[in-house]
C-alpha cells in the first residue's frame, strides 16, 4: 500500500491521535500513557480502525449486521453499507451453515461463556470464498439479557491452504511408501523364482521360464513403478528433471533410491523396501556419492532434499 492510499484508509480517531503525537514527537512511555488517558479519544473506535481482524456487531435475534469495523472493507471487500440488512448466512458457504447455526444459536441464547473458534468459508467481494477463523460472543445487559452478538474473524486462507496441501502430501507419501513396498516384494518373489528355475535341469527350464514371463506380466512390475513415479512427480515435479540434468549417468536403480531419500524415508525404511541389509545400503550410498561427486563426509539426505 502506497502512502496516498494509507492516508485515505485512516479513520477519524487515528487521525486525531496522529495530530496529538505530532505536537510532541519525543513522548516517553509515561507521557504517551497520560495522553491516551487524558485526551478524549474513542479508544474502542481507534482499535476498530486499526485492527487486522473483522469485528462486527449483530442483532441478537436474527444475526443482522449492525456494525462492521473499517477493516472489513480491506479484508473482505465489504463496506458497512454493503452489509446493512444482511446476515452471515448470506456470505458463509452452504456447507458450513449448520456449524454457523449452532454457534449463533448458542451465542444469542447466552449459552457460551467461552466462545468456540470456528473455521468457515466466507464469500469475499473480490476473491470468492476464502477461509476465515473466528468466534461469536454474546453481550449482556444488566439483566443478563443478550442485547448484541459480537463476532471477530480473521482471514486464514494461506494457512488453511498450507494445511490442506500438507495433508494431501502426507496421503500421497503414504501411498507411495505402500506401493514401493509392494513393488519391491513382488520383485523379490520373481527373483526367487528365477533362482529356483536356474537350479533345474536345462530341459525343464524353457517351459518354466514361459510361466515366469506370464507371472511377471500379471504382476505388472513396470506399470507399478510408473504409477509410483506419477504420484512422486505430483509431490516433487521438478526433482528428476533437475537431478538428471546435472547427473545424467544415474541408473534407474539410483533414481529409485533417490526417490526414497527425497520422500524422507530413514535408512532402515529404505533397506527394508529395497530388501537389502543395512551394510549393503551403505555400500550403495557410497557409490551414489561418487556419482554425485560428493565427499564421503557429506550427508546424502541433506544434499538430495535441496533438489
Amino acid at each position: 500500500m502506497n502512502k496516498a492510499n494509507e492516508i485515505q484508509t485512516r479513520g477519524e480517531e487515528t487521525e486525531n491521535l496522529l495530530k496529538l503525537l505530532d505536537e510532541d514527537e519525543n513522548l516517553d512511555g509515561e507521557a504517551l500513557a497520560r495522553l491516551l488517558t487524558e485526551q478524549k479519544l474513542d479508544k474502542l473506535k481507534l482499535i476498530a480502525e486499526n485492527t487486522i481482524d473483522v469485528i462486527c456487531l449483530h442483532h441478537p435475534v436474527d444475526g443482522r449486521y449492525l456494525y462492521a469495523s473499517p477493516s472489513t472493507e480491506d479484508i473482505m471487500g465489504y463496506t458497512s453499507e454493503n452489509l446493512r440488512g444482511k446476515v452471515p448466512y448470506d456470505f458463509v458457504h452452504t456447507d458450513h451453515h449448520s456449524i454457523l447455526l449452532k454457534n449463533i444459536s448458542s451465542s444469542t441464547k447466552g449459552i457460551t461463556s467461552v466462545p468456540d473458534k470456528l473455521e468457515l468459508k466466507f464469500r469475499t467481494k473480490h476473491n470468492g470464498y476464502q477461509w476465515f477463523e473466528g468466534y461469536t460472543k454474546p453481550i449482556f445487559d444488566k439483566k443478563d439479557k443478550v442485547v448484541l452478538v459480537l463476532s471477530c474473524t480473521r482471514n486464514i486462507q494461506d494457512r488453511k491452504i498450507a494445511e490442506i496441501e500438507k495433508k494431501e502430501r502426507e496421503v500421497i507419501q503414504q501411498n507411495l511408501l505402500l506401493s514401493s513396498v509392494l513393488l519391491e516384494k513382488k520383485k523379490a518373489i520373481i527373483e526367487k523364482i528365477e533362482h529356483k528355475i536356474l537350479e533345474l535341469e536345462p530341459s525343464k527350464r524353457k517351459e518354466l521360464k514361459s510361466v515366469l514371463t506370464y507371472i511377471q506380466e500379471t504382476l505388472n512390475l513396470d506399470e507399478n513403478w510408473e504409477d509410483f513415479m506419477i504420484h512422486f512427480k505430483k509431490m516433487h515435479p521438478d526433482f528428476y528433471g533437475k537431478i538428471l540434468e546435472r547427473y545424467p549417468n544415474l541408473s534407474k536403480k539410483d533414481i529409485k533410491h533417490l526417490a526414497f531419500i527425497k520422500l524422507g524415508m530413514t535408512s532402515s525404511e529404505v533397506a527394508k523396501i529395497m530388501i537389502i541389509k543395512k551394510e549393503s545400503l551403505r555400500v550403495l550410498r557410497s557409490r551414489l556419492k561418487k556419482k554425485l561427486k560428493l565427499h564421503l563426509s557429506e550427508d546424502l539426505t541433506t544434499f538430495i532434499q535441496n533438489f
